[in-house]
């Protein structure tokens, strides 16, 4: 049983790959942005073992191998990046089509890592209104994210950067917010 449990779990990832890479395609615009001593920009295939060891050290949960699939092909369409004036990532931000909002053309901000360096200065804020700048007036009609209940800090970034909690998730238990985008 668990075999096969493993098999169905390994199909729907690759389905959720395959539907982010045909929809992923010239997402967004490409907008750099030097704001003082960081560097706003998009993300790219090369950043992917940066991005995988700052988010294991901030979050618990590992980095998910299968998404790792999706950003080698598809980082600079789905990955907003802040980096100093050494070259160091600070902070990332990541993004995929969820399978129930993908007909909607609603992009999921997925994760928002910032190095413990860095926090508490808004800079998961200034990432989200950079990321939310490079895909508004495309084929988007908002974005999307989560914040626990019990994550404040996720809860008050995301609200900084444009987005509106709209309901509450049951699972996992947490708001879920939107931001609406200007199409083309």
């Amino acid at each position: 049983m668990q075999f096969i449990h493993e098999i169905t779990e390994s199909f729907t990832h690759f389905k959720i790959i395959v539907q982010n890479y045909f929809k992923s395609r010239n997402l967004r615009k490409d907008c750099v942005v030097n704001e003082g001593e960081l560097i706003f920009r998009r993300g790219n295939r090369g950043d992917l073992e940066k991005i995988v060891a700052l988010h294991n050290t901030i979050f618990s949960r590992p980095f998910l191998d299968w998404l790792l699939i999706l950003y080698k092909v598809r980082a600079s369409e789905l990955v907003s990046v802040a980096e100093n004036k050494s070259g160091d990532i600070v902070a990332y931000d990541i993004y995929m089509f969820e399978p129930s909002e993908i007909k909607d053309n609603i992009l999921h901000d997925l994760y928002v890592g910032v190095h413990p360096d860095y926090q508490n200065q808004g800079l998961a804020g200034k990432l989200r209104r950079y990321s939310a700048g490079c895909y508004d007036g495309g084929m988007l009609s908002g974005l999307s994210t989560l914040a626990p209940f019990s994550n404040v800090k996720a809860l008050r970034s995301a609200q900084k950067a444009g987005y509106a909690i709209t309901k509450a998730s049951a699972k996992p238990a947490a708001y879920y917010l939107f931001r609406y985008l200007k199409k083309a």
